[in-house]
């Protein structure tokens, strides 16, 4: 049993689909669509003329294996097991049961396969990758694109990570958990640093290499150090001239030993980019655009040196208290109510960073977040809130910090403070500055 890789999803039953644009998908498609009609024959053709088909796969090769089995993304571990009993589920329960099964392994996707039971769709319990939910009278439609739903009339939702779904009859299987208590002898620095190795090294996999968002921050220097043992690395670094990190990024990248790609965008081109960028990130705030800029810049830049992959720091901030809120409120507030704060935070990161980034940088590269693993997360979760926040001294991701130190980083890197991206690299300045004249 091999899956067959897409990097886009569009599934529908019982029709519905009546939009006219069909470039919504087009950027997802680098080597054509995979289209299944109604008999789930499939063909593989360069350009989407309809969406009359059932299902709509976008490629990034022509490759086609198990016809029926569509993966957007990627499942760690020994998962073909786990899918041959979802496609073989005689009951909803015994569905349930595999579902559930699925979700216990690491992963970034959405998958459709066709089983015994219908179309079965699914999303990984943190919403890595998007995927939105449409329903017009008697149909219903997945997709990676909210845009192809909203264009044909559909009331359309978000399709919530960790539940499944058989769309022929619109049957619910919820199974999401993302703080599973295990019993950690402790929370220190090596299990958490063997959990990002883990992690890290399965999305690596066997890449030749790989592109890497550097911001000079924490985050993606651990990211850096630990993806450096298994491949070679390509640091991208995006940044306004004059900003904080038109120095400061270079500097740390020297300390760090390692060759970086800078880009500076140009300001005319940031105006002209903007309305491109609201499209395919399908968002509206600018603090979105901002940040959707920067990575829409990094994502380009990698595909021009020959980078199809980029690895991100996001979900580090809020699995271990990067933001300044949470050490502000963790003065007033007792530790519970900061650590809920926290858990709901990454319990929905998949509407407020996930989708966004993955759809913008969708064009270029194919997005991994090895913070978003769901070993790391349920660590994380259960971690208190000591082994993040220093409150006394004004210290934020505390374990973070000390993974750092195993890993040997310059103390540069380690205890400095850093800011948002949007606004270190100055974007979110000229974003706005574009916005108000548009």
């Amino acid at each position: 049993m091999t899956p067959t890789y897409v990097r886009g999803l569009l599934c529908t039953v019982n029709n519905g689909i009546t939009s006219s644009n069909l470039d919504f998908m087009v950027h997802r498609a680098w080597d054509g669509y995979l289209c299944y009609n109604k008999q789930s024959d499939y063909s593989i053709i360069n350009k989407l003329n309809n969406f009359s088909y059932e299902i709509i796969g976008c490629l990034s090769d022509s490759t086609v294996h198990d016809e029926e089995i569509l993966i957007h993304g990627e499942i760690y571990g020994n998962f073909l097991p786990v899918i041959d009993k979802i496609l073989s589920s005689n009951t909803v329960n015994e569905l349930k049961s595999n579902i559930q099964e699925l979700y216990r392994l690491d992963g970034s996707y959405c998958m459709v396969v066709k089983g015994k039971l219908g179309t079965i769709c699914c999303r990984d319990p943190l919403g890595c990758k998007p995927l939105y939910i449409g329903k017009k009278d008697n149909s219903i439609s997945i997709s990676t694109q909210k845009s192809i739903l909203l264009d044909s009339n559909f009331q359309v939702e978000d399709f919530i990570p960790g539940t499944a779904m058989i769309l022929e009859n619109d049957t619910l299987i919820n199974s999401r958990n993302l703080s599973d208590p295990k019993n950690y002898s402790n929370y220190d620095a090596d299990i958490l640093l063997n959990l990002l190795r883990t992690s890290i090294s399965s999305r690596i996999g066997n890449k030749k290499n790989i592109g890497v968002s550097f911001s000079g921050g924490i985050d993606s220097s651990i990211l850096i150090s630990i993806a450096n043992e298994f491949t070679e690395i390509k640091a991208f670094n995006v940044r306004m001239k004059d900003s904080h990190d038109f120095e400061n990024a270079k500097k740390l990248a020297n300390l760090l030993g390692i060759d970086l790609i800078e880009i500076e965008p140009n300001k005319d081109n940031i105006s002209d980019d903007i309305p491109n960028i609201i499209s395919l990130a399908e968002i509206t705030r600018p603090m979105d655009v901002s940040i959707a800029l920067g990575f829409y810049y990094v994502a380009k830049t990698a595909k021009e040196h020959n980078t199809s992959t980029l690895f991100v720091g996001q979900l580090a901030d809020e699995l271990f208290g990067g933001y300044a809120r949470y050490i502000r409120t963790l003065s007033e507030e007792s530790p519970k109510f900061v650590a809920d704060m926290m858990n709901s935070d990454v319990h929905n990161a998949y509407t407020k960073n996930f989708e966004r980034d993955e759809k913008i940088t969708s064009p270029f590269v194919d997005l991994f977040v090895p913070y978003a693993s769901l070993p790391i997360v349920n660590f994380a979760l259960n971690c208190p809130i000591e082994y993040k926040i220093d409150v006394a001294n004004d210290v934020r991701k505390l374990i973070l910090r000390s993974v750092a130190k195993k890993l040997k980083l310059p103390e540069e890197i380690i205890y400095q403070t850093k800011k948002a991206i949007h606004f270190s690299s100055g974007i979110d300045k000229v974003v706005k500055k574009a916005l108000k004249n548009n």
